[in-house]
């Protein structure tokens, strides 16, 4: 189980087991790379640990306070002697990204807990009279007889959504330990589940004026990148061109001093390229630059790669070029980057925030040119946007959606509205249909009690949070491209104390008129380049459709994984869906293809190529020099 991960931690691996258990670990090794062997074993207990608790120094000087000693100085002796010290009550005290197994000597007992929003992974499996545990859900694979196949139900879910809900994963029996919460296990029995952190439930303090939330805010911020530079080894950017990872970069160079390494993304299509702006920032911050640049054979030749590590199905073809550029930076000798993910869902930078406001003036009966002058400026990236001939439909298509923002899903309307054409694509044997009152059974079972009590943006940044961000970005975009390549993502925005502070701001501080990100933009924006403060917003996006249909055609990887037998034998689709997908692109070509097409075709893709790599496992095996751990105990 541990090779099909070497990919996660390259440096190392080691196993520990007794009577009851066995835990492994491969480890990328950031914090005392010459101590820190794990798993980590004392006499009261034994953990295997992925990630970062930044604060370990504070914290192993309040342990050792309390008498406790040390053998190492890494941030895994300090969140093995928390446990130890505190119990479950340490995991408030961590601020970080972590997911681990801790072993109870004393009580016989495995406690798995992750981080508040669940940037690191952890999967569990039931499985022949035991629970087995892994960071990626490819380890299973390795088990005797075993092999993941597909739940219906939540496969539709998360391609609504983007995501699956709770503890459910697009596979039968493997679950997730869900962000922010910790469960304890005895024997084969999960005996106990604790959410230790929601979001919206901490009562932060209001600031009393914009001007002093400003302050505030590039406190918080700056202290959250001073405390994720903190690595025994190099520590680069990601600069999307963007203002938030401008920001990030900024506070780097401002704590760090010295010169450090930045790393991008550029396209060779000026549609999707941002070089100009990265171009502005590099020169501002005179950071050693490195670009991934990115065309469509790119995207072709290596989605399959990225499937592989991306485990689910995804969307956009947007995590192809962030597997790309993660070699790239392994390939300049750098274990961890920090990027800007997480600012669109606290300040809300998202234009879903904007169509929400948009539909609450209209319920609110505002007038018919202030909605168009509302809708004229919702997505300045998309042409028919700005176009006085498509307001007509663009007007019907907002419409539809009147009524609904009380709901408890009104932020995920319009993702679910436009997503839901994905249940007449499944196999149909399956007997899957959508249900909007299910969904929303479901999506209101996970929301906190008070939330009638939010305004609308709030519960629609509750909304993105633990969707969009937990599920898709943080897990396909980030964690999984990152580490394809030995590379560990950090995200200063995702600092609970931000988070906290964020999320209890007044609106306006956040979405300004229409004005996205507005106290982010007024507390950088004189230190940053005009031209990335005023730029308009637009989503990081990748050449989707026209990466795998060229002239009409299929690019030969797509017509093999979109061949009607290949979809008959893997049996996720309706081949006769898929066919008439294909008969439209010859016939139409794929010029003024919306958002609907792109996401039909990269779904139903990335669903055929994961599904390749369940039935062809990758053959690894781990080399015994790199065997630092092996203890076994009764």
């Amino acid at each position: 189980m541990l090779a099909p991960l070497e990919h996660r931690g390259p440096d190392e691996w080691g196993v520990y087991v007794n009577s009851h258990l066995a835990l492994g670990h491969v480890r990328l090794s950031i914090i005392d790379p010459t101590g820190g062997h794990q798993p980590m074993n004392s006499f009261r207990s034994t953990i295997a640990y992925n990630g970062e608790v930044y604060n370990y120094i504070e914290l192993r000087r309040e342990l050792r306070a309390l008498g406790r000693h040390f053998q190492t100085d890494s941030d895994t002796e300090v969140v093995q002697q928390a446990m130890e010290e505190w119990g479950v009550a340490a995991l408030p005290k961590f601020n970080g990204q972590f997911a681990f197994l801790f072993w109870d000597k004393r009580n016989k007992q495995l406690i798995a807990a992750r981080d508040r929003f669940g940037i690191r992974p952890l999967y569990y499996l039931p499985y022949k009279g035991a629970v087995y545990f892994a960071s990626e859900m490819k380890a299973f694979d390795a088990l005797p007889d075993f092999r993941r196949t597909w739940h219906p139900d939540n496969l539709l879910i998360h391609g609504v959504l983007w995501n699956t809900l709770d503890a459910h994963t697009v596979f039968k029996d493997v679950q997730s330990l869900p962000a922010g919460c910790v469960a304890v296990f005895k024997g084969q029995e999960k005996v106990d589940l604790q959410t230790y952190y929601q979001i919206g439930a901490s009562a932060a303090e209001v600031p009393a004026s914009f001007d002093e939330a400003t302050l505030q805010l590039k406190a918080l911020l700056q202290d959250a990148v001073r405390l994720r530079l903190r690595s025994d080894v190099p520590v680069g950017c990601y600069l999307s061109g963007g203002i938030d990872s401008s920001v990030i970069t900024l506070l780097c160079k401002a704590v760090k001093k010295e010169r450090f390494k930045s790393f991008s993304v550029v396209f060779d299509d000026e549609t999707f390229d941002e070089s100009h702006y990265q171009d502005a920032m590099t020169a501002l911050i005179q950071s050693d630059h490195h670009a991934q640049t990115i065309d469509l054979d790119h995207i072709d030749k290596h989605f399959l790669d990225a499937a592989y590590f991306f485990e689910r199905p995804v969307f956009r073809t947007a995590p192809l070029p962030l597997f790309l550029l993660s070699k790239k930076v392994r390939q300049e000798g750098i274990k961890v980057v920090l990027t800007g993910e997480a600012a669109d869902e606290l300040f809300c930078g998202y234009d879903t925030f904007k169509e929400m406001k948009l539909l609450r003036a209209w319920e609110e009966g505002a007038g018919r040119e202030d909605i168009r002058k509302i809708l004229f400026q919702l997505y300045p990236h998309l042409a028919h946007y700005g176009a006085k001939d498509k307001l007509g439909f663009l007007e019907m298509y907002y419409e539809g959606f009147l009524g609904k923002t009380g709901g408890p899903s009104a932020g995920l309307a319009i993702r679910i509205h436009n997503n839901q054409v994905l249940s007449k694509y499944l196999n149909k044997d399956w007997g899957v249909t959508f249900r909007l009152d299910t969904l929303e059974t479901l999506v209101e079972a996970m929301l906190p009690a008070n939330v009638k009590q939010w305004p609308v943006l709030r519960r629609n940044q509750f909304l993105e949070v633990k969707t969009l961000l937990s599920g898709y970005l943080l897990s396909s975009q980030g964690d999984r491209m990152a580490m394809a390549h030995s590379v560990e993502g950090r995200f200063p925005f995702l600092d609970h104390r931000i988070v906290d502070w964020a999320f209890n701001l007044p609106e306006t501080y956040k979405l300004n008129g229409l004005r996205e990100k507005h106290i982010l933009k007024e507390a950088f924006g004189r230190a940053l380049p005009a031209a990335i403060v005023d730029r308009p917003k637009r989503p990081y996006m990748a050449p989707e459709l026209a990466a795998f249909i060229r002239n009409g055609k299929p690019t030969e990887k797509t017509a093999y994984f979109l061949d009607d037998q290949r979809i008959r034998d893997y049996g996720l689709f309706d081949p006769k869906m898929v066919a008439r997908l294909l008969f439209k692109y010859r016939r139409r070509g794929i010029r003024d293809i919306g958002y609907r097409d792109n996401m039909l075709v990269s779904f139903i893709l990335s669903a055929q190529m994961v599904e390749y790599w369940i039935r062809h496992p990758q053959s690894r095996r781990l080399t015994d020099s790199r065997r630092q751990v092996d203890i076994m105990e009764q």
